[in-house]
């Protein structure tokens, strides 16, 4: 899985909330939090954070590196944060431990060395891991397909799947932005998700809540799977959030 909506929520257009920033006094430029969907921003929106400026970009690549680089086009940011939800491609991965990407397979960028080395430094009520980011095109709602992609993992690699670190790499590193993918595990290696949710996406690739609801009531048997989905969505909304308040102190 990575960024599904599943509160039901239509939440906020792009257009509405392509930018939500903190109140600051800061001279600096903000640190820019990035996300797929305002769901996944939500604690932070709940409360000034100085210094901060938030943003949804929609699912996928094209949406992440459209975004992402009209926000740039307009603003200048010291870093840039991408948060949001991801699948477990390593049994030892549980429902809201927090990855981090050490590195993004298929891309030549790296995550900012300081920043990675600040976020070590975080301690968080949750397990934090240093991993592998895997970018899918598609949500690999099954666990056969995550099985099939973790095989292309190491021996001793960690492994998470979501739908746009490769494109929030490569947006950074063509600005010279610093950059660290931040994630939470919403669904393990060896479940299937209570739906296909590729069936349910929009021509832009955003997930449309409202037909996920139609197919949930010819479907009765997947809506305790939603539900389900919708409170470990809001326990790693809620760690996302505590690691971003507690990382962005140590970012000099």
């Amino acid at each position: 899985m990575s960024s599904l909506n599943p509160a039901g929520d239509d939440g906020l257009t792009a257009e509405d909330a392509e930018v939500r920033r903190g109140d600051t006094e800061c001279d600096q430029p903000p640190i820019l939090v990035v996300a797929a969907l305002s769901y996944e921003l939500e604690k932070l929106n709940r409360a000034t954070h100085a210094g901060l400026a938030l943003l949804e970009t929609g699912e996928g690549v094209g949406n992440a590196e459209r975004h992402l680089n009209a926000w740039l086009e307009r603003s200048i940011a010291r870093v840039v944060l991408s948060i949001g939800f991801a699948g477990a491609l390593s049994p030892s991965l549980q429902i809201g431990d927090v990855v981090i990407a050490n590195s993004i397979r298929d891309s030549n960028e790296t995550p900012d060395l300081n920043l990675l080395s600040a976020a070590r430094q975080v301690r968080i009520d949750a397990p934090v891991h240093f991993a592998v980011a895997l970018t899918s095109h598609e949500i690999l709602w099954q666990a056969d397909s995550k099985r099939a992609l973790a095989s292309s993992l190491g021996q001793n690699e960690i492994g998470f799947v979501d739908m746009e670190s490769i494109a929030i790499a490569g947006v950074c590193a063509r600005r010279g932005v610093p950059f660290l993918i931040v994630r939470s595990i919403t669904d393990l290696l060896d479940e299937d998700l209570p739906l296909d949710f590729n069936q349910y996406r929009t021509p832009d690739g955003r997930v449309d809540p409202r037909k996920v609801a139609k197919a949930a009531l010819l479907r009765p048997a997947a809506i305790k799977g939603l539900l389900d989905l919708r409170q470990r969505s809001r326990l790693c909304a809620e760690r996302m959030a505590q690691f971003v308040e507690r990382l962005v102190p140590l970012i000099s």
